[in-house]
Formats: structure tokens, sequence, C-alpha cells
């Protein structure tokens, strides 16, 4: 029974999963299993007594053995998880993680036994890691350029375009000025569709171009009072309000980390909706807010046409309209804006509608500075 046990240890012993190796205190290899040969591709007879452990060791591993590995094994007696590639036959590079421990024999002769861990496939995974890391980093740098030159393009496009625009509209003044058009309804309905389509593409170039300014980092952070810029985007749309007749109440408000004019421009889009989307009665907006634990949700609600919920996320999208121009003009950039804007501050924003009976906008800013996104 004994000799069966001896036996069966010794099996566990030379065939376990992991190397197992036993040196003296000058690195001569007195003991090794068939695990660790069968890596290095060695024969027993090839090993025992004949090589110290540095022989199986680069030079840089040569050096750490020397200098790091050896004098802890001394003076700690033990090592853990030491990082190593082992030289073995026909050039073999085995890298292997290392434990060891000092062993001190009866007879008063001190060992060092190792157990070796094969780590090769380890070692393929975090290559492959550094690469798809590399390759994600290149193809971020890459995106960011594209970006800029989207961004570039933009604004380029829509500043240049703003200058035939203003000669188109001189012309169409001079020539409402010196009635040059036809008389009657043909003149007065082909001077209509001029005007109108001039100042339809001003305002695009105006939302594209403020669209534009969306794509760079959020820019400043400051402190901001979501009530003084909620009263300070009212003030912008004065004329729309008054024109209208709208009704505002606006609750109490958070103060959040923020850019300024980022935050007034969310405002102003959502106010601007509100009152665009009217029914036949007068706009009421009304704003308010609650406190989450991390967030502050606001609420932008009107009394206005509504829409049915399913398009709730459509409608974010950029140039996204569910009405055509002929019916509500606009150029579907608001709303997408107001999303960029609230995404760029780490929050959501979404909407609860009813044909109908109105909408309620939210959105949700943090209420640390470090959860803004940069």
């Amino acid at each position: 029974m004994k000799s069966k046990f001896i036996e069966h240890t010794e099996d566990l012993y030379q065939n376990a999963p992991c190397g197992y190796l036993t040196m003296l205190a000058d690195g001569e290899i007195v003991n090794i299993n068939n695990t660790l040969l069968f890596w290095l591709g060695y024969k027993r007879d090839e090993v025992l007594y004949k090589k110290r452990f540095p022989d199986l060791l680069g030079i840089g591993g040569k050096m750490y053995y020397e200098t790091h590995m050896m004098p802890l094994l001394q003076m700690q007696e033990k090592v853990k998880e030491i990082n190593m590639e082992l030289r073995g036959s026909e050039k073999r590079v085995v890298p292997v993680l290392i434990n060891g421990i000092k062993v001190q024999a009866q007879a008063g002769e001190t060992f060092y036994r190792l157990s070796i861990i094969d780590i090769t496939q380890r070692k393929q995974y975090e290559k492959e890691l550094l690469k798809a890391r590399k390759e994600a980093e290149e193809t971020n740098k890459r995106l960011r350029e594209i970006n800029e030159e989207l961004e570039h393009f933009a604004y380029t496009a829509s500043h240049d375009l703003q200058a035939p625009l203003n000669n188109i509209g001189s012309v169409i003044s001079l020539i409402e000025r010196k009635k040059l058009l036809p008389k009657g309804e043909e003149g007065d309905e082909l001077f209509s569709i001029i005007a109108s389509n001039t100042q339809r593409m001003r305002t695009m170039i105006h939302d594209l171009l403020e669209y534009s300014k969306l794509d760079g980092k959020i820019g400043e952070l400051v402190h901001i009072s979501l009530r003084e810029t909620s009263f300070l985007a009212m003030e912008m749309l004065n004329e729309e309000i008054s024109k209208n007749g709208a009704k505002f109440t606006i609750e109490e408000l958070p103060i959040i980390h923020g850019n300024k004019s980022q935050i007034t421009r969310l405002f102003l889009n959502l106010f601007s909706n509100a009152i665009k989307y009217r029914k036949a009665e007068p706009p009421q907006i009304h704003v308010s807010f609650k406190e989450e634990r991390n967030f502050f949700t606001v609420f932008v609600q009107d009394n206005g046409t509504g829409f049915e919920q399913k398009y709730d996320k459509k409608i974010f999208n950029f140039m996204e309209r569910l009405h055509s121009h002929d019916e509500i003009a606009g150029t579907g950039i608001g709303l997408s804006a107001c999303k960029r804007i609230v995404d760029k501050h780490g929050g959501s924003i979404g909407v609860s509608s009813v044909p109908g009976e109105g909408s309620t906008f939210y959105f949700t800013l943090p209420k640390n500075l470090d959860t803004a996104s940069s």
C-alpha cells in the first residue's frame, strides 16, 4: 500500500500541469519533473547535475536571477510570481511565472524548490490585447481627425454660404423696393416664395453653425443656475413669446456644473420647440425638476400638439422631422443639438408625449462635475 502511494505521488509530481524544479544554492539542478522537461525539450540526463538554473535563462534573465531572484530566495526564503523566459533545446522560449521556496534539509543542506507555470497562452492574449488596443487607439485617432475635418467643413461651408445668401437677401430687398416683380397677386406670391425660402436657408445655415460648435470639447465648466439660464433663454425668445402669447411658469431650479452657453442653448431649443408646436390656444410651458441621488432631472412641459410616443427616439436624430416644412417651419436640428449638449454633460434626454395633449421633455444633469464628459 505504501509503495503504491509513493508511486502515485511520484506520478503526480512528474506529470503535474505545472513544472517543478529543485536546485542547490549554486543553481545546480538536482530534480526536475517530466512536465518541465517536455516544455524545454530536454531529456532528464541532459539536465540533472549538468545544468544550473541560470543556464535555462537568457542574458536579461540571468541578470535578474543574480541580482533579484536568488537574493530574495536566500533572505526572504520565498519568491512569488516571477515573470521570466526559460530557454530550452532547439531555441525554444517558454514564458513562465515562477514561485519558489527555500528548504532546509535535515542533513543541513539547503535546497530551492521552484513551481513553474507556462504562460505562453496568457502572453499571446496580452499580445492580442495590446494589438487590439493599438488598433483601437489608431481608429479613435482617425475618427477624431475625421470629426475635426467634418466640424471644420460644416463651419466653413455654413459660414461661406452666409455671404451669397446675404447678397440674395439684398437683391430681394432691392426688387421689392423698386417693384420689379409683376404687380398683383402673382407678384406678391412670387416674392413671398423667394423671401420665405431665403429665410429658410438662413435659418438652416444658422442652425448648422450652432450644431457644428457642439462637435468640439464641452469647454469651460462653471457653476450654473438653471433658473437663470432658463430666463436668459426666454429673453432670447422674447419676440416669439410675445407674438404667440406664450406663458411660462418656472419653478426653483438647482445649480449645476456645466457650460453656460450650451445649457442656455438647451433651454432655448426646448422652449422654441414648445412654441413652434403649439395648438390654437396660447402655449403654456412649465419648468420643474426632481432631485435624484447623483443627478437632477429637469422637466419642460407644454400644452402643444404632442405626437405619438413611438417617435420618442426618432425626434432626437439629426435633421429628423415629424412634419413637413410646409406644415411647420424648422430644420430638425434643434432637438438633436439638445441631445448632444446633454450627452456632453454626462446626462440623458427623453420625452413623454400624447397627441393633442402636449409633451414633457426631460433631461438629467449630473450633480458632480467629474461625472460630466469632457
